[in-house]
């Protein structure tokens, strides 16, 4: 057995279709170059030990099973913000039936967190991916897939598969009614504008809530698709009507066309009750200055929740005016590029 196993996994940006292919919609998303490190190591006493080293609320170190051993006193609170590693680890156990050994965890992780970008999933891929390998668990990439996909419906209660196929595969992917497929598209040049990512200084109550944000953004989209099913239905064809024409206008690399397609998309986004006041006018300043397109990007937000989340930027020819208007406007900036490597797995065996 190894004594230490890496796994990495790619942050991403969905492009089209976010809320939309909860209910069997057409979405595409591409992995970026920004990742978040597993790594997986054994130690003496039984039991699994979390060190998070820059993932706020932290500089966390906690043991899962001795509520003792935790530093801060809110336990309930901070164990609810690293939510997606209990619950893989829970899967992995009741599944595949390991943790007989002590194990000690290490994140880390160059990806904004409760910004759209797909930390949790990031968290599921890697973590699923790096304890089976050191357990010498088989699993090819679809089934380390399917499992951080479950492990984000029991913490989230609903969630698309869109985030943890393209943690695993990267690249591109389409999914569709449930179906994954990769897609060999061009690179794109994106700007993200990232506001109200969870500072150090927040406490541990606070920002647990703030990092399970998803799961009540979801169920507010699905009251109101309830409550207005007819208006609903159409506004979700449509989206997955742009889907399909966004996939084209990047193949024949048609960005004004792909620009226009990112407006509109923002548009049915902010019709479902998902762009708090504070990402629309992000969206706003970036085409006041010249963006081919702007839109949220990944869960959106609310109002009440302080309106965290990130803007996705198609800048053409305005790129330094774009940076410049959204860094004023009070935003994390960040230049990505689209259809990066998905997960990666080592292992250490000195």
């Amino acid at each position: 057995m190894a004594k230490k196993i890496r796994a990495s996994a790619p942050a991403k940006v969905i492009l089209f279709g976010e809320h939309f292919v909860v209910y069997g919609k057409r979405a595409l998303a591409a992995a970026i170059n920004r990742r978040l490190t597993v790594e997986v190591s054994s130690r003496e006493k039984e039991g699994y030990h979390v060190k998070i080293e820059n993932i706020p609320t932290f500089g966390m170190a906690m043991d899962l099973e001795d509520k003792k051993a935790y530093p801060y006193k809110d336990y309930g609170g901070a164990a609810k913000a690293i939510a997606y590693v209990r619950e893989s680890i829970g899967l992995l156990e009741e599944r595949y039936g390991i943790g007989k050994e002590g194990v000690e965890i290490e994140i880390k992780s160059e990806i904004p967190l409760s910004a759209g970008l797909g930390s949790s999933a990031a968290t599921c891929v890697a973590t699923i991916a790096a304890l089976k390998a050191f357990f010498g668990v088989r699993s090819d990439l679809d089934g380390i897939r399917a499992d951080a996909h479950r492990v984000e419906l029991a913490v989230q209660g609903a969630a698309s598969p869109v985030d943890t196929a393209i943690s695993t595969y990267g690249g591109y992917v389409l999914v569709e009614e449930g179906n994954v497929r990769r897609l060999h598209l061009a690179e794109l040049t994106l700007i993200v504008g990232c506001v109200g990512c969870i500072p150090l200084s927040m406490d541990t109550k606070k920002a647990s809530e703030i990092g399970l944000k998803t799961k009540k953004i979801v169920e507010e989209v699905r009251r109101r698709k309830d409550t207005f099913p007819d208006v609903y239905n159409h506004i979700f064809d449509a989206a997955d009507e742009i889907t399909g024409q966004a996939i084209e206008a990047i193949e024949h690399c048609e960005l004004a066309k792909l620009g226009a397609l990112i407006r509109i998309n923002q548009g049915l986004l902010d019709a479902i009750g998902v762009v708090p006041g504070r990402l629309s006018e992000l969206v706003k300043t970036s085409q006041e200055v010249g963006a081919l397109g702007a839109k949220v990007t990944g869960a959106g937000g609310l109002d009440d929740m302080g309106s965290i989340g990130s803007v996705l930027v198609l800048p053409g020819k305005s790129e330094a005016k774009i940076k410049v208007a959204l860094e004023l406007a009070g935003a994390l900036v960040m230049d990505v590029k689209t259809g990066g490597a998905g997960l990666k797995i080592e292992a250490d065996h000195r």
